[in-house]
């Protein structure tokens, strides 16, 4: 009988077979991984509207500060004479400036020595005063009383002269120049205790010997429309309001101040750019195409649905705040249209004719403005809480200055004797030296001089009918000083008296809409819960009570800005919200495969275990199979080998 087992591994394929189990194993894996990859299609779909918001925010910024964006112009018909700047809302006009002279300072020039050196002037005292300031003494030794050694010691005193040597040829000459030009910047140069040749670094208008005059000090004077004007200085401010004039030679020249939009266009051009680019990405992002049946990643999204309606209506809506009876209540007015793909149009000349006719009006519709019905109250700015709206003022307390007024006039035939008053402002002091004989207007004028040089610049000294009068220049509680002299009042002096007065000011009080408002000076802030908080208001002038309105706009930055915060929110903005669902049900379906695939694999690794141990079984069978065959071959053999016998 023959037996074979053979057949038995001959047929399988192990490897076939586990391979064709992995991939069943695989398959739920497969779908996992194809519902991860379309939902980071469409995380990657809200980073990419993310981005494009964040971007559109960005460019808004440009339109946040177009109130601070210069509307004006200036030209010069000739430009050698003088240039000039403008500010923002100067009156338009033309102006033609002559008999231009310009300011100067003054110089004078000492008699000639053999050397700047070597050769003694002599010693003593020069005392040097600028203008109607405290005189100054400097001191000269034998240290110090060559050319170079006085020239060196009246620049280290920083009197606001230069002094310098020159050699003209026929010898070495001390000269000195003022640091400012005007009239009021003369200067004068006295010598005490002189020995050797000091005398003759004395100069007086007038006088003769000492120093010689090369250039008197001298104010700039032009004629501006046939009005004469003098400045100090050849910088001109204020005479024609809004406008810096810089002389630059004589002569004379035409100014015209025209209005310019065109950093107001320009920034309301870079708007529309990026609103157009934030339109096209939403359009991409939730398009449709219904030949292919298929849509963009974020099509469906009523989140996104919703912002690009509200986007698309802040466009084509009235403006916020802005009279309804203007001829420019809306962006469409002012040259800004919708096309039906949600895009923006701008016409920038109907945008600038706009601004030509009602500027303030057409900024309340990009910007947020503030307009008031009375003079005595500026706009000056409104955090983003505030709410477009008429809001009432009333006032119950003006801001003053820190002011003190001597007790008694000015005698008119100047002071008595010679007097100090010590002037304190904080940690600082000075002491103001007033010669005896000096009138009111001496007085004043030694005075801020000697504030101007010492650093003391937050007072001024003023004549107030006969009466000498200190005060701050800034308003509120934050400005106080104390005055004292060494005369007592009454004593034909300044008034002031040997008893120190203290002086501060006060702040505004009052309240807008009803609501408490802070004061700083005269700046009022509103502070009370309500629809005008962060409103800021500058008060001025004598009344009180009842100051009339201010309306304030909410531009198309304002309302903009806000909506695209809202939607960017890292913390409960629609897109943040959208990304963290997406990422956690990413990191869910991520978790999922993970087991599946440890699962598959161990469950091939045990099927291979498996099989290998079936392949070892089989092949023990197999060789036992072969032995059984081998034996009943050999034991049939040997049988046939006996019959034979």
């Amino acid at each position: 009988m023959s037996a074979s087992l053979s057949g038995l591994v001959s047929g399988i394929d192990v490897q076939s077979l586990i391979s064709n189990l992995s991939a069943a194993y695989q398959q739920p894996i497969t779908l996992l991984q194809n519902q991860e990859q379309s939902y980071q299609t469409s995380l990657s779909a809200w980073g990419t509207l993310q981005s494009s918001l964040s971007s559109l925010q960005s460019a808004l910024g440009a339109l946040q500060n177009l109130g601070a964006s210069n509307n004006r112009s200036v030209n010069l018909s000739n430009p050698a004479v003088a240039t000039a700047s403008v500010t923002n809302g100067a009156q338009l006009g033309s102006y033609s400036l002559s008999n231009i002279v310009l300011a100067q300072s003054q110089s004078v020039y000492s008699p000639s020595f053999a050397s700047a050196s070597n050769t003694a002037v002599g010693t003593g005292t020069l005392q040097i005063q600028i203008g109607s300031g405290a005189v100054s003494n400097i001191v000269i030794n034998n240290g110090n009383d060559t050319l170079n050694g006085i020239a060196s010691a009246i620049n280290q005193a920083n009197l606001g002269l230069s002094a310098a040597v020159i050699n003209d040829g026929s010898g070495y000459r001390l000269t000195l120049t003022g640091t400012e030009t005007g009239a009021n910047n003369a200067f004068t140069v006295a010598v005490s205790g002189a020995s050797g040749s000091l005398a003759e670094l004395s100069y007086s208008s007038g006088v003769s010997g000492g120093m010689t005059l090369s250039q008197a000090a001298q104010n700039a004077s032009l004629s501006i429309n046939g009005l004469a004007v003098t400045s100090s200085s050849n910088t001109v401010s204020g005479a024609i309001p809004g406008v810096t004039l810089n002389l630059q030679t004589s002569g004379s020249t035409t100014l015209q101040v025209a209005a310019s939009n065109s950093a107001f266009v320009s920034a309301v051009q870079s708007f529309t750019s990026a609103f157009n680019k934030t339109m096209a990405t939403i359009n991409q992002l939730t398009s449709y195409n219904a030949q292919t049946g298929s849509g963009g990643p974020l099509l469906g999204s009523a989140a996104v649905q919703g912002l690009r309606t509200q986007l698309l209506n802040l466009i084509s809506g009235p403006g916020l705040g802005v009279s309804s009876g203007s001829a420019y209540n809306s962006l469409g007015a002012v040259g800004l249209g919708l096309t039906s793909s949600g895009t923006v149009t701008l016409n920038t000349g109907t945008l600038s004719t706009a601004l030509n006719s009602d500027y303030q009006t057409v900024l309340g519709l990009f910007s947020q403005t503030g307009s008031t019905s009375s003079s005595n109250v500026q706009f000056i700015s409104a955090s983003g809480s505030v709410q477009a709206g008429t809001y009432p003022i009333q006032v119950s307390q003006l801001a003053t200055q820190a002011t003190v007024t001597a007790s008694s006039p000015v005698p008119s035939g100047g002071i008595a004797q010679s007097e100090s008053l010590t002037i304190g402002s904080g940690s600082s002091s000075v002491v103001v030296s007033l010669a005896s004989g000096s009138s009111l207007s001496q007085i004043v004028n030694t005075i801020n001089a000697t504030l101007q040089q010492s650093g003391m610049t937050g007072l001024t000294a003023l004549s107030n009918n006969g009466y000498l009068e200190l005060q701050s220049s800034a308003y509120g509680s934050g400005q106080s000083f104390t005055v004292v002299s060494n005369v007592a009042a009454g004593a034909s002096g300044t008034g002031i008296g040997t008893s120190t007065l203290s002086a501060s000011g006060t702040d505004v009080v009052g309240t807008v809409n009803g609501q408490a408002a802070s004061g700083n000076g005269q700046q009022l802030t509103v502070t009370g819960p309500g629809a005008a908080l962060g409103l800021q208001l500058q008060i001025s002038g004598t009344q009180t009570g009842n100051l009339g309105t201010v309306v304030v706009s909410q531009g198309l930055y304002q309302q903009m800005n806000g909506l695209l915060s809202q939607a960017l929110n890292s913390q409960n903005g629609f897109v943040a919200a959208a990304q963290n669902g997406l990422n956690g049900t990413i990191s869910g379906l991520n978790a999922q495969i993970t087991t599946l695939q440890q699962s598959a694999s161990n469950q091939t690794a045990l099927l291979t275990q498996q099989f290998a141990a079936m392949q070892s079984q089989l092949s023990q069978l197999q060789s036992i199979g072969q032995y059984i065959n081998a034996f009943y071959s050999n034991g049939s053999s040997s049988s046939s080998n006996g019959s034979g016998g």
